[in-house]
């Protein structure tokens, strides 16, 4: 878990993210359903690791399993509307087949703002861990 703050492209988020492996369930009509685990978070994204390019402004629907505390012995859900904001190639020289190729980088358009605070508290607990 730590801050990121290497990505300055122009859907570049605002506040601090915490990198952390948290469970995410999403469904993108052009795909179906999926899951993977996020690679970092806050209250107004995240981004994750896929094996294909998602269009940008695709809408998709999240169900995310935040821990409640940094050792993660609890969990709650959170169900979420987003927005893919940005995409981007992983660059490697060779995928495995089903390798993720791709990062996506999602903003969350309707959710709860009581989880919304949920997710800032985990990303400033995790943060002061890591210092």
């Amino acid at each position: 878990m730590n801050e990121r703050a290497d990505y300055a492209g122009p859907e570049r988020r605002r506040a601090i993210r915490l990198n952390d492996n948290i469970f995410i369930f999403g469904h993108l009509d052009s795909i179906g359903s999926f899951d993977t685990l996020t690679g970092d978070i806050n209250a107004d994204g995240l981004m994750f690791e896929f094996h294909r390019d998602i269009s940008q402004n695709i809408r998709l629907e999240m169900e995310i399993y935040q821990p409640i505390i940094c050792c993660k012995s609890r969990i709650h859900s959170i169900p979420v509307l987003a927005r893919v904001a940005w995409t981007k190639k992983i660059e490697k020289d060779h995928f495995e087949e089903g390798e993720n190729q791709y990062s996506v980088g999602v903003e969350f358009l309707e959710m709860k703002e009581e989880d919304r605070q949920r997710i800032a508290k985990y990303v400033k607990e995790g943060m002061a861990v890591n210092r």
